[in-house]
Protein backbone atom coordinates (compact mmCIF):
# COMPACT_ATOMS: atom_id res chain seq x y z
CA UNK A 1 0.00 0.00 0.00
CA UNK A 2 0.96 3.68 -0.41
CA UNK A 3 3.07 3.18 -3.45
CA UNK A 4 6.87 4.92 -3.35
CA UNK A 5 6.83 5.74 0.48
CA UNK A 6 9.94 4.57 2.30
CA UNK A 7 7.47 4.07 5.67
CA UNK A 8 6.11 1.34 3.49
CA UNK A 9 8.16 -1.23 3.79
CA UNK A 10 9.04 -0.43 7.86
CA UNK A 11 5.06 -0.23 8.64
CA UNK A 12 4.75 -3.82 6.88
CA UNK A 13 7.70 -5.17 8.92
CA UNK A 14 6.32 -3.57 12.03
CA UNK A 15 2.62 -4.61 11.11
CA UNK A 16 3.51 -8.53 10.26
CA UNK A 17 5.63 -8.98 13.62
CA UNK A 18 2.83 -7.82 15.72
CA UNK A 19 0.17 -9.62 13.32
CA UNK A 20 2.38 -13.18 13.49
CA UNK A 21 4.57 -12.96 16.34
CA UNK A 22 5.77 -16.41 15.57
CA UNK A 23 6.19 -18.49 11.92
CA UNK A 24 6.11 -16.50 8.65
CA UNK A 25 2.52 -17.26 6.70
CA UNK A 26 2.20 -17.57 2.94
CA UNK A 27 2.52 -14.29 0.88
CA UNK A 28 -0.85 -12.69 -0.21
CA UNK A 29 -2.32 -13.69 2.94
CA UNK A 30 -3.32 -11.91 6.69
CA UNK A 31 -3.51 -13.57 9.48
CA UNK A 32 -4.23 -12.73 13.34
CA UNK A 33 -7.34 -11.01 15.12
CA UNK A 34 -6.12 -7.46 15.35
CA UNK A 35 -7.45 -6.49 12.00
CA UNK A 36 -11.14 -5.23 11.33
CA UNK A 37 -12.87 -6.46 8.44
CA UNK A 38 -15.98 -5.52 6.75
CA UNK A 39 -16.56 -7.39 3.44
CA UNK A 40 -19.69 -5.39 3.11
CA UNK A 41 -18.78 -2.00 3.16
CA UNK A 42 -14.85 -3.15 1.43
CA UNK A 43 -12.89 -2.09 4.28
CA UNK A 44 -10.15 -3.31 7.14
CA UNK A 45 -8.41 -1.54 9.49
CA UNK A 46 -6.40 -2.17 12.46
CA UNK A 47 -8.58 -0.21 14.78
CA UNK A 48 -7.18 -0.68 18.83
CA UNK A 49 -10.20 -2.11 19.58
CA UNK A 50 -13.47 -2.69 17.89
CA UNK A 51 -15.31 0.51 16.47
CA UNK A 52 -18.55 1.56 16.99
CA UNK A 53 -20.56 1.96 13.35
CA UNK A 54 -23.06 4.51 12.48
CA UNK A 55 -24.57 5.43 9.72
CA UNK A 56 -24.71 9.13 8.51
CA UNK A 57 -25.01 11.55 5.66
CA UNK A 58 -22.07 12.70 3.64
CA UNK A 59 -22.15 15.72 2.09
CA UNK A 60 -20.09 17.17 -0.71
CA UNK A 61 -21.80 20.86 -1.24
CA UNK A 62 -25.22 20.26 -2.77
CA UNK A 63 -24.86 16.59 -3.42
CA UNK A 64 -25.52 13.88 -0.40
CA UNK A 65 -24.75 10.01 -0.13
CA UNK A 66 -25.23 7.35 2.11
CA UNK A 67 -22.28 6.56 4.48
CA UNK A 68 -21.13 4.41 7.15
CA UNK A 69 -18.55 5.22 9.56
CA UNK A 70 -16.22 2.97 11.85
CA UNK A 71 -15.08 4.33 15.08
CA UNK A 72 -13.46 4.34 18.13
CA UNK A 73 -12.35 7.02 20.80
CA UNK A 74 -10.29 6.62 23.64
CA UNK A 75 -9.86 10.17 25.51
CA UNK A 76 -9.07 12.84 22.61
CA UNK A 77 -7.67 10.19 20.17
CA UNK A 78 -10.08 9.66 17.62
CA UNK A 79 -9.86 6.43 14.73
CA UNK A 80 -12.12 6.92 11.57
CA UNK A 81 -13.13 5.30 8.74
CA UNK A 82 -15.85 6.62 6.60
CA UNK A 83 -16.73 4.47 3.48
CA UNK A 84 -19.40 6.81 1.39
CA UNK A 85 -21.82 4.81 -1.87
CA UNK A 86 -21.78 6.97 -4.47
CA UNK A 87 -24.16 4.82 -6.56
CA UNK A 88 -25.00 6.99 -9.57
CA UNK A 89 -21.86 8.75 -9.68
CA UNK A 90 -18.49 7.62 -11.33
CA UNK A 91 -16.29 4.67 -10.14
CA UNK A 92 -13.87 7.32 -9.46
CA UNK A 93 -14.23 11.61 -8.97
CA UNK A 94 -11.17 13.70 -8.45
CA UNK A 95 -13.35 16.35 -7.08
CA UNK A 96 -14.88 14.36 -4.15
CA UNK A 97 -11.20 13.61 -3.19
CA UNK A 98 -10.14 17.42 -3.42
CA UNK A 99 -12.93 18.27 -1.84
CA UNK A 100 -12.52 15.71 1.32
CA UNK A 101 -9.27 16.42 1.47
CA UNK A 102 -9.48 20.17 1.35
CA UNK A 103 -12.22 19.95 4.76
CA UNK A 104 -9.45 18.19 6.13
CA UNK A 105 -6.76 21.07 5.58
CA UNK A 106 -8.82 23.59 7.26
CA UNK A 107 -8.59 21.68 11.03
CA UNK A 108 -4.83 22.70 11.60
CA UNK A 109 -1.26 23.33 10.12
CA UNK A 110 -0.86 21.02 6.99
CA UNK A 111 2.45 19.77 7.58
CA UNK A 112 2.30 17.56 4.79
CA UNK A 113 -0.02 16.90 1.53
CA UNK A 114 0.53 14.77 -1.40
CA UNK A 115 -1.23 13.00 -4.67
CA UNK A 116 -0.87 9.16 -3.74
CA UNK A 117 -1.81 5.71 -5.22
CA UNK A 118 -3.78 3.14 -3.60
CA UNK A 119 -3.46 0.80 -6.59
CA UNK A 120 -1.37 2.54 -9.61
CA UNK A 121 -2.99 3.82 -11.79
CA UNK A 122 -6.26 2.89 -11.28
CA UNK A 123 -7.12 4.53 -7.41
CA UNK A 124 -6.21 7.60 -6.73
CA UNK A 125 -5.57 9.19 -3.33
CA UNK A 126 -4.79 12.59 -0.62
CA UNK A 127 -2.63 11.71 2.28
CA UNK A 128 -2.54 14.49 4.88
CA UNK A 129 -0.61 15.05 8.29
CA UNK A 130 -1.78 17.90 10.34
CA UNK A 131 -0.79 19.41 13.33
CA UNK A 132 -3.82 20.67 15.40
CA UNK A 133 -4.22 23.23 18.16
CA UNK A 134 -3.29 20.87 20.73
CA UNK A 135 -0.16 19.34 19.88
CA UNK A 136 -1.61 16.25 18.28
CA UNK A 137 -1.20 15.47 14.73
CA UNK A 138 -4.22 14.48 12.62
CA UNK A 139 -3.54 11.56 9.92
CA UNK A 140 -5.81 11.56 7.44
CA UNK A 141 -5.89 9.70 3.99
CA UNK A 142 -9.00 9.84 1.02
CA UNK A 143 -9.39 7.29 -1.59
CA UNK A 144 -11.92 6.53 -4.37
CA UNK A 145 -12.39 2.91 -5.65
CA UNK A 146 -15.91 1.25 -7.46
CA UNK A 147 -17.86 4.50 -6.27
CA UNK A 148 -16.96 4.06 -2.92
CA UNK A 149 -15.06 7.11 -0.89
CA UNK A 150 -12.92 6.27 1.45
CA UNK A 151 -12.43 9.07 4.33
CA UNK A 152 -10.04 8.23 6.88
CA UNK A 153 -8.57 9.85 9.87
CA UNK A 154 -6.80 9.39 13.15
CA UNK A 155 -5.71 12.22 15.43
CA UNK A 156 -3.22 11.27 18.37
CA UNK A 157 0.34 12.62 20.28
CA UNK A 158 3.07 12.77 17.97
CA UNK A 159 4.44 8.94 17.81
CA UNK A 160 1.34 7.63 18.73
CA UNK A 161 2.14 3.67 17.56
CA UNK A 162 -1.76 2.49 17.85
CA UNK A 163 -2.27 5.67 15.77
CA UNK A 164 0.81 4.99 12.97
CA UNK A 165 -0.30 1.09 12.86
CA UNK A 166 -3.89 2.14 11.86
CA UNK A 167 -2.93 4.68 9.87
CA UNK A 168 -0.65 1.83 7.52
CA UNK A 169 -3.52 -0.94 8.08
CA UNK A 170 -6.44 0.82 6.21
CA UNK A 171 -7.37 -1.57 3.65
CA UNK A 172 -9.97 -1.23 0.51
CA UNK A 173 -11.13 -4.70 -0.44
CA UNK A 174 -13.66 -6.51 -2.92
CA UNK A 175 -16.73 -8.18 -1.84
CA UNK A 176 -14.88 -11.17 -1.39
CA UNK A 177 -12.08 -9.20 1.03
CA UNK A 178 -9.37 -9.24 -1.59
CA UNK A 179 -7.59 -6.02 -1.51
CA UNK A 180 -7.62 -4.07 -4.26
CA UNK A 181 -3.84 -3.31 -4.02
CA UNK A 182 -2.86 -5.33 -6.93
CA UNK A 183 1.29 -5.08 -6.21
CA UNK A 184 1.74 -3.46 -9.68
CA UNK A 185 5.66 -3.50 -10.62
CA UNK A 186 6.96 -0.01 -11.72
CA UNK A 187 9.50 2.62 -10.73
CA UNK A 188 7.81 3.40 -7.85
CA UNK A 189 6.84 0.70 -6.10
CA UNK A 190 9.91 -1.88 -7.55
CA UNK A 191 12.01 -1.66 -4.51
CA UNK A 192 13.37 -4.23 -2.92
CA UNK A 193 11.16 -4.59 1.13
CA UNK A 194 7.85 -3.61 -0.75
CA UNK A 195 4.81 -5.55 -1.60
CA UNK A 196 5.45 -5.25 -5.51
CA UNK A 197 4.37 -8.50 -7.68
CA UNK A 198 2.66 -10.33 -4.93
CA UNK A 199 -0.15 -11.67 -4.66
CA UNK A 200 -3.05 -9.15 -3.59
CA UNK A 201 -4.08 -9.76 0.19
CA UNK A 202 -6.71 -11.84 1.07
CA UNK A 203 -8.65 -10.60 3.65
CA UNK A 204 -11.25 -13.38 6.14
CA UNK A 205 -15.04 -11.66 5.57
CA UNK A 206 -16.09 -13.73 8.92
CA UNK A 207 -13.42 -11.27 10.85
CA UNK A 208 -15.63 -8.41 12.62
CA UNK A 209 -16.49 -7.85 15.88
CA UNK A 210 -13.93 -10.26 17.37
CA UNK A 211 -13.59 -9.49 20.84
CA UNK A 212 -10.34 -8.18 21.82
Amino acid sequence: MFKGQVLLAFSACVLSALLQGQAAVPRGEIIGDEIYVNCQYRVAASFPHDPKIRDITYRDGNSTAPARQFYYESGKDVYSVTVVYFANGPEVDPQLIAHAAEAFGKRGQVRYDAAVFYDEPGIPGRQLNIGLSDGRILHASVYMAKNRLYVSEVSAAPNNIPAFLFEQSISLLDENGTDLDTNPINLAAGAVGTSAGLPSRQYDCTRINRPR
